[in-house]
């Protein structure tokens, strides 16, 4: 059954992806990882309604790490993960946000078969935090 929604990324099956919601839901009601409150690509301020365009949710780009996930918005979580299909949509934001390069988000690959890559592959030096 083809899995609706959610495909592979950084090596990461949807399912193994889905695996890491619940330790960090459990993390910030313990208050181990704090509640994301700003978009780290944008800087837009959360949205309490998690439907809204500049609700902040967690992006994770290494789920061997749930809880060094970035704060990121609705509105640029869309465009990241659309970077392989809309490069052009994607390349506006981090020109718009970026600065010197060494941001997390503008050391993102434009390889699509990143998605199937394992993480460590791709970044063998990891990501910087946001």
């Amino acid at each position: 059954m083809a899995d609706i929604g959610i495909g592979w990324y950084n090596g990461w099956s949807p399912e193994e992806r889905r695996a890491t919601l619940p330790a960090q839901k459990a993390a910030i009601a313990s208050g181990e990882l704090a509640r994301p409150t700003h978009c780290s690509i944008c800087g837009c301020r959360s949205n309490r309604d998690w439907r809204a365009e500049d609700a902040v949710w967690l992006h994770d780009e290494n789920y061997a790490d749930p809880l060094a996930a970035y704060p990121v918005c609705r509105r640029c979580h869309r465009l990241l993960h659309r970077r392989f299909d809309d490069p052009q949509s994607w390349l506006e934001l981090v020109t718009r946000h970026g600065g010197d390069g060494r941001t997390w988000f503008e050391q993102l690959t434009m390889d699509p078969d990143s998605r199937f890559r394992p993480f460590w592959e791709t970044y063998p030096d990891g990501l910087p935090p946001s």
